[in-house]
């Protein structure tokens, strides 16, 4: 299945069913009265009972999520589980999210509020979450996730970018070679659909201060950038992507001087992991070539990425004179694309996006200006230890962006992504459901928010991110 066949399919599988799945409403209908007991009830205990929790000897169920952010929301206090609760031999927290009003037990909650339902941890405190995580929501009319990230990126920092780059949505090999050119240039890339610039797009411009656009590849309706003022550079005219990429990164060139390459193939896990590689090339201002016939032509070395060890090219990536290769002998996207960003570590501020494998247009989520990293469609999958360890070697995130859109995650996945980075170690949690062990209540210092004991938790950051000019993907510049 090709590139855009599953783009295609995750973009149906996502429209279908869409809906406010992170909603704080979700649970209207469905509310669990234990305050009260008798027959009309006891099919409703029954289900509710399933819910239970090691250390709880309650019946409140467990939040979808970490957040308790909904209409009449606060959180309450929490109980201990020290003994069989944690695989880590950590201290389990059970905190309370409590509602307004809600026909449940009052529990640890304040005055007017009971509890709607649980979080639990065997690390941080699960009430505080210290890492922001930003949605980027994908839009129709071939602009995927480029309007979101570039509001999100560019537009967020509130200042004049003087340029944009250009290219047509159509083309994604095109995209993937633009994304770099911007990169290098600090600026945002538009991806300009069949009817040319469209009303949006001429608008974020205006708003941009842009007054000059470079294209890469043949934009229609490029009279209307004109019209609105601005000057038309060609970066390349040529819809080829060989071509193009020759001729674009000879552009890089002459802006900054990089004597080094990124180079992917045009088939097989190199093509899938381009829009990867492509956001990495633009953090690091490397140009972004097609084949390594055409990076041979540009006689500088290249970092390949994703190189098959029995291909033809074989002898030009291992003469490590020449070249560096990131091999992924198991074909495995996910692990090829967590690569990149510890090559380029401290890049991007402590900050990082995910998005789902399989789909071209994650190349406009290079407009954040951060690295992007591959978790499977719908699923955080291996990414859950990937995050924890990146944040243990190199310090704590704070940011992480996720996509809207197609792939998006699940309820319960994104559950797990909040874990991951805030250092929830749900991972260590053990038991059954209704195991009411015995729990001790939390002391009066440690109910504010952020001041549950943390027995268990990670120790961030064992090592800093290197410096400038000792990061790997700086020392490949030279």
């Amino acid at each position: 299945m090709s590139s855009l066949d599953r783009s295609v399919e995750n973009l149906g599988r996502w429209t279908a069913r869409r809906t406010s799945r992170r909603s704080f409403l979700h649970r209207v209908g469905q509310l669990a009265v234990i305050v009260a007991a008798g027959p009309s009830i006891a099919t409703l205990l029954m289900r509710r009972a399933e819910a239970r929790v090691c250390g709880q000897s309650g019946v409140t169920p467990k939040c979808d999520t970490f957040d308790c952010v909904g209409p009449g929301d606060v959180w309450g206090w929490c109980w201990y589980a020290s003994d069989g609760c944690c695989r880590n031999g950590g201290l389990k927290k059970i905190c309370d999210c409590c509602t307004w009003n809600y026909p449940n037990v009052h529990g640890y909650c304040p005055s007017g509020t009971n509890v709607r339902c649980i979080v639990e941890s065997c690390g941080t405190d699960p009430r505080l979450q210290t890492v922001r995580l930003s949605p980027v929501t994908w839009a129709g009319g071939g602009v995927g996730y480029f309007h979101a990230a570039i509001a999100a990126g560019h537009r967020a920092g509130g200042r004049s970018v003087g340029k944009a780059v250009l290219v047509p949505s159509s083309n994604a090999w095109l995209q993937y070679i633009a994304a770099p050119l911007a990169g290098s240039l600090g600026v945002p890339f538009f991806a300009i659909g069949a009817g040319g610039p469209d009303t949006d797009t001429l608008a974020m411009l205006s708003e941009l201060g842009v007054d000059e656009v470079l294209t890469v590849g043949p934009i229609p309706a490029i009279g209307r950038i004109t019209g609105a003022g601005m000057t038309v550079d060609a970066a390349t005219l040529s819809s080829d992507p060989v071509i193009a990429s020759v001729e674009v990164a000879d552009r890089i060139r002459s802006i900054n001087d990089i004597n080094r390459t990124v180079t992917v193939g045009r088939s097989g896990l190199s093509a899938d992991a381009a829009p990867y590689a492509a956001a990495f090339a633009a953090l690091g201002g490397f140009p972004l070539v097609v084949t390594l016939a055409a990076a041979a032509t540009l006689g500088r070395p290249t970092l390949f990425v994703a190189v098959n060890p029995t291909g033809a090219a074989a002898d030009l990536v291992h003469d490590r004179t020449r070249s560096t290769s990131l091999e992924a002998l198991s074909a495995e996207l996910g692990a090829l694309a967590a690569a990149l960003p510890t090559v380029n570590a401290g890049s991007g501020g402590h900050r990082l996006a995910i998005a789902p494998a399989g789909s071209s247009d994650v190349i406009g989520l290079a407009n954040l200006g951060v690295p992007i990293v591959a978790h499977p469609p719908d699923r955080l999958g291996h990414l859950e230890q990937w995050l924890q360890d990146y944040s243990l070697q190199w310090g704590e995130l704070g940011q992480v962006f996720h996509v809207d859109g197609p792939g998006e995650l699940t309820t319960s996945e994104f559950w797990k992504l909040q874990a991951a980075v805030n250092g929830y170690r749900v991972d260590q949690l053990k038991g059954v459901a209704g195991e009411g062990l015995p729990v001790i209540r939390q002391p009066m210092p440690e109910r504010p928010i952020g001041m549950a004991r943390t027995d268990g938790a990670f120790d961030w950051g064992s090592q800093s991110p290197p410096a400038y000019w000792t990061r790997l993907g700086q020392t490949l510049r030279n």
